[in-house]
Order: C-alpha cells, then sequence, then structure tokens
C-alpha cells in the first residue's frame, strides 16, 4: 500500500514537472514568435510593413512601408484600392479590395504580395475612429495643406481648414482624409496617402518613448488590429524611430484605368511587370547607399520617339529610387534609335548606376556640369529597359 501511495505521488511530481515543461516552452514559443519583428530586422534585410486604412470595415487605401534597418532608408509603396486583376478565388477579373476582410486581410496582403513581388509579414488595421485615436495620442500630425480642406458632411463650401502648415487633430486628420478621397484625382490621392502615412510614420518615431510608456501603449495597442504582438510592436517603435523619414522614397501603381462589370478599375502597365521591376530596384537602392544620389543631381528626360508619354512614364521610375529628376519633355528629333545617356566625364561611376535603371548601355560623356544628367529615349526602350 505505501509503495502504491509513493508510486502515485511520484506520478503527481512527475506530472507536474511536465506541465511546467510544457507551459515553459509554450511560453517561450509564444514570446519568438510575438517578437518576430525583432526577428526579421535582425536579419539585416529590408522589412515590409502594410498600412490598412478602413472606413466601416471596406478598405480606403492602403500603404506599403518598406524599411531596411542597416541604411534606415525607407519607401511607402501605394496599393489603390481598385487595383484590377485576375482574382483566381472568384474566377473573375476584379478589384483587389474584394478580397479584403476586416480582421482576416490575409487574403488581401496574399494578393498584392503575389501583384508586387513583395514579401508583406506585418499589417497594421485602423479604422477611422482607431486611427484618430492614435493621432490624438501622438499629439497631431504636422501637415501642409496645399488646397483648402472642405467640411465633408455638408454640400456647402464650409472650410475647414486653410491652405498652410497645420498642426491636425485625429479629428481633422478624418476630415482631411475623407475630403482627399471625395475631391482628389488618383495620382493626388496617391501623394496625399503616401504623405499621411510618412508623417504618421516619422510621428511615431519622434513618440517612441511616449508611447511606449506603460500607461499609454496598451491604449496605442487596442486603437489598431495587427498581427504583431505587444513585443513586436515596441521592437518596431524602438527600429522605426531610426527611420531617414524626411527622404522616404515614393512609388505608386502606373497604368490604365479599365471599366470592368460596371467597375472602374487601375490595371498596371505590362500586366504589372513594371511595377514589380521598379519595387526590385527600390528594395536594392534601400540597401545600398551609393545608388540614391537623389539631391547630388539633376536629371533631364527627353521623349527621342513618337510614343506618348513616354518620358513622363520614365521619370516616374527615377524619381521612386530617389533621383532628381528636374524636367521631362521632348526630344529635338522623335526618331532617336538607340537610347543614350550624356553626363559629366567625372560622373561616369554615377551614370553607369543611371544606365542599369532602364540597362541603358549607351553611354556619353562631356565636359559639361557636373551632376547634370540628360537621358534621351529612343527607339529601343519599351517603357521597362532598353532591349
Amino acid at each position: 500500500m505505501r509503495n502504491k501511495k509513493l508510486f502515485a505521488k511520484s506520478n503527481i511530481i512527475l506530472l507536474l514537472i511536465l506541465l511546467v515543461l510544457l507551459a515553459t516552452v509554450i511560453f517561450i514559443s509564444l514570446s519568438v514568435r510575438e517578437d518576430n519583428v525583432q526577428k526579421k530586422l535582425s536579419a539585416g534585410n529590408s522589412v515590409a510593413f502594410i498600412f490598412n486604412i478602413t472606413s466601416n470595415k471596406a478598405i480606403l487605401f492602403s500603404e506599403v512601408l518598406i524599411y531596411h534597418p542597416g541604411t534606415h532608408r525607407a519607401a511607402v509603396i501605394d496599393i489603390p484600392a481598385n487595383y484590377g486583376s485576375l482574382i483566381k478565388s472568384l474566377s473573375r477579373v476584379d478589384r483587389l479590395d474584394v478580397l479584403y476582410k476586416k480582421g482576416k486581410p490575409e487574403q488581401y496582403i496574399k494578393k498584392i504580395e503575389v501583384e508586387t513581388g513583395l514579401s508583406i509579414p506585418f499589417y497594421f488595421d485602423f479604422e477611422l475612429e482607431e486611427f484618430k485615436n492614435c493621432v490624438d495620442l501622438l499629439g497631431g500630425l504636422d501637415f501642409v495643406i496645399g488646397t483648402p480642406v472642405l467640411r465633408h458632411e455638408t454640400l456647402s463650401d464650409t472650410v475647414l481648414l486653410p491652405g498652410g502648415r497645420h498642426k491636425l487633430d485625429g479629428d481633422k486628420v478624418i476630415e482631411y482624409i475623407l475630403n482627399e478621397e471625395l475631391n482628389n484625382k488618383d495620382s493626388e490621392l496617391s501623394s496625399s496617402h503616401q504623405k499621411l502615412i510618412q508623417t504618421f510614420v516619422s510621428a511615431l518615431g519622434a513618440n517612441k518613448d511616449l508611447l511606449l510608456m506603460k500607461e499609454v501603449f496598451p491604449i496605442f495597442y487596442k486603437n489598431m488590429d495587427t498581427n504583431m504582438g505587444q513585443l513586436g510592436l515596441k521592437s518596431f517603435l524602438a527600429e522605426i524611430s531610426n527611420a531617414d523619414c524626411p527622404r522616404m522614397i515614393f512609388h505608386r501603381v502606373l497604368g490604365d484605368k479599365k471599366t470592368v462589370d460596371d467597375k472602374e478599375m487601375l490595371f498596371p502597365h505590362y500586366n504589372g511587370n513594371l511595377l514589380k521591376e521598379g519595387l526590385k530596384q527600390i528594395v536594392e537602392a534601400l540597401g545600398n547607399t551609393n545608388i540614391i544620389e537623389g539631391s547630388n543631381l539633376n536629371i533631364a528626360i527627353l521623349n527621342g520617339t513618337t510614343v506618348s508619354g513616354l518620358a513622363q512614364r520614365t521619370s516616374s521610375t527615377y524619381r521612386s529610387l530617389g533621383y532628381n529628376v528636374t524636367s521631362v519633355g521632348n526630344a529635338e528629333e522623335s526618331n532617336v534609335e538607340a537610347t543614350i545617356i550624356i553626363g559629366h566625364r567625372n560622373d561616369s561611376s554615377i551614370l553607369e548606376r543611371v544606365a542599369r535603371v532602364i540597362k541603358c548601355r549607351n553611354i556619353q560623356t562631356e565636359n559639361g556640369t557636373e551632376g547634370t544628367i540628360t537621358i534621351i529615349l529612343g527607339k529601343d526602350f519599351d517603357g521597362r529597359q532598353c532591349k
């Protein structure tokens, strides 16, 4: 009998030990998973985060933030809600936003990954009210208003915010967002969305210490839907405070609008290949300080063909990589056979990097002004690269 009691007691002790070990393993596993942000950042490569701003559980706009922890450079990629693509799960062509589900954005994000060629492991979902609350926690956002913001609830021209620099609280930021959605064209909307996320991310970094306070952080964390654990979000805030926000690269989808099943959609140029190549170059540029020389260069892009808008589209590619395109226009001739890049002989290494963007092999040096480069597009340029 005594042996049985001892045996039973030893079994209980063994069971308790096993339970403690199991709890420890689960805790460690959850902790590692919770701070997978730091794990990604520690790898030393660019990491992507998507910001989804929603209203009544529907996408208003999405912006992908790409950040490199080594160089602290960042880019913001605008993903239009009306991006048109074949949705295999629905067996039809439709807008990307049909895939979005509040609280379960994974399918929507996965499709964006396919279209962009990016890996996007982390997301922030903000309903307008949640975004407003976060802005108020930050003490507002500094904004430069170009066109006066009108009160969106009324049909009258009630001016809510005049032009100029303002400190916007949460309510005024929401007014700004809704005003932009109602009154701006696609290109202006993209720029507006990108500047908003740039300003928001900059404010997150500047107010890192405030947000990490034990009284504040739970409120901040509550006002979003994210797949980051609390440790992961804290790692994000600590790292993003180092971001070079003023020099963020902006990139947007270029394409053609078409109406399909009574829905207006934006279909990217060259079946999305131009977008993927541009983003690939941006990711490379973020990790290489020698690639982006933006403010040190003055680039002129001239169209030497009869293809309308070729120089303008090419300028978007260079600007998305941080290059300073100062002028766009037509060349003196419209039958240039081969694309040529012209610059000062002392800028030879820079010229080569500029040429690699469009795979141009025709470089000419001269005794002009250093830091000034002219690109003349020829018939060999197909809109993406030289053949």
